[in-house]
């Protein structure tokens, strides 16, 4: 049966004015001023690993959090002005935005070697998601998250099932009463971009000259996506997975990697009785995941840009990457997924999480990098939901998410 819910519509609009960040800005020959997308804590651990690096380099660091809600709208005023800090890590797609405006430095034009070392122990998935269809290198991986699957192993193995491998093993966990949900990604383009890729399908052509969407394959991926709210009992509300495993109204479950440090520490009693894996497989055998963390990159009017650059090197070193992976496990009970394929190892969790995570990653992709994703993606996301909440036809659906991203490709690729 249909649900239908009305769909509260937020429209985020750029205020002229964007409150200014929690500490001075500084330049010159007083340091490195960085912004990093998220909260205090992170920003105390980056501190900490900053402040390994100025003993040697005599260069200090000053770290500041901007909330996920404000450091866009900062940086869009950054460049506008020509005034802020000297490095920004955030939005994936920042880099390619900001950029484009003429306000970020092409790193690969500036540092044409070390950027080559970056591209070759970078997760490729990640990696190319942060390059402009042009190949400008704006920004460079500082972190990954990535899309998992949470299950309850007691639950799965009373109704004598495995952990959903596939759409089909998605269908069977239903029939033998299953629940599952959506954490982070739910009815959002974040969480159907894997489904979209698993039934084969894509955003936009390969070279972002078109959207692409609009196909039988994008049909059968908005058909499985729905199927899920619809016959397979997925809430419309976000879930929380500790909870719901422990309250026994969750079963499976879609979310980060961060999910998997706090659920023993809600309710201890859980341990011993879940894992993760990867997301299951469609029916082209891809099981693709959404891939997501920060860039890093360094803004043009930067005073400091080489010892900003310098500095973003050594975060990219397996000495630096250990630190941020054992500082965010003891400081903040929180995974740091090293964006460097070798670095992996470093991954805490515990075995389970650390495979799953390390699986995942060879089935990813991040956000599209076509001209006007950044700018049109909240309006695909209320398209996907009219189609799960208000029955809209699927077919008319992949039409105008097509117009929308054909729009966008028209008003910003130049």
């Amino acid at each position: 049966m249909k649900m239908r819910l009305s769909i509260l519509v937020v429209a985020a609009v750029l205020l002229s004015f964007v409150p200014a960040p929690k500490t001075p800005v500084v330049h010159g020959q007083d340091g490195i001023t960085f912004w990093l997308t998220g909260d205090d804590t992170g920003a105390a651990i980056l501190q900490e690993v900053a402040d390994k690096w100025t003993e040697t380099s005599g260069v200090p660091v000053t770290v500041t959090a901007v909330g996920w809600g404000d450091a866009y709208a900062q940086s869009l005023a950054a460049v506008a002005d020509g005034s802020g800090p000297d490095i920004i890590a955030g939005g994936m797609s920042w880099g390619i935005s900001l950029g484009s405006l003429g306000g970020m430095v092409d790193l690969g034009e500036r540092y044409p070697e070390e950027i080559a070392q970056i591209a070759e122990i970078s997760n490729p998935a990640f990696y190319n998601a942060i390059l402009t269809t042009e190949g400008n290198v704006y920004y460079i991986p500082y972190n990954l998250d990535i899309m998992l699957m949470y299950y309850r192993t007691t639950t799965f193995e009373e109704a004598g099932l495995a952990a959903p491998a596939t759409w089909e093993d998605v269908a069977a966990a239903a029939d033998a009463g299953l629940m599952g949900g959506w954490s982070w990604g739910n009815t959002s383009w974040i969480g159907f971009q894997g489904i979209l890729k698993e039934a084969g399908a894509d955003w936009y052509t390969e070279d972002c000259s078109a959207a692409a969407i609009d196909s039988d394959e994008g049909l059968a991926a908005l058909e499985f996506y729905t199927a899920l709210y619809e016959d397979y009992g997925f809430p419309a509300e976000q879930v929380n997975i500790a909870d719901g495993f422990e309250a026994g109204t969750l079963d499976y479950a879609f979310s980060g990697e961060w999910e998997a440090t706090g659920i023993n520490v809600a309710h201890p009693d859980l341990e011993g009785t879940w894992s993760a894996a990867p997301v299951p497989a469609g029916p082209t055998g891809s099981f693709n995941a959404f891939i997501g963390g920060k860039g890093m990159g360094i803004f043009s009017y930067s005073e400091n840009v080489d010892a900003a650059f310098e500095f973003m090197m050594y975060l990219s070193t397996r000495e630096a990457q250990e630190m941020l992976t054992e500082l965010s496990i003891s400081n903040a009970n929180s995974i740091h997924v090293p964006p460097q394929v070798e670095n992996y190892d470093l991954i805490k969790g515990g075995d389970d999480v650390q495979a799953a995570i390390a699986t995942q990653l060879t089935d990813a992709a991040g956000p599209p990098i076509c001209p006007g994703w950044e700018e049109s993606n909240a309006d695909v996301d209320l398209v996907l939901q009219s189609v799960l909440f208000e029955e809209k036809d699927f077919e008319d659906a992949l039409a105008e998410i097509s117009d929308i991203l054909n729009a966008g490709i028209e008003e910003y690729g130049g």
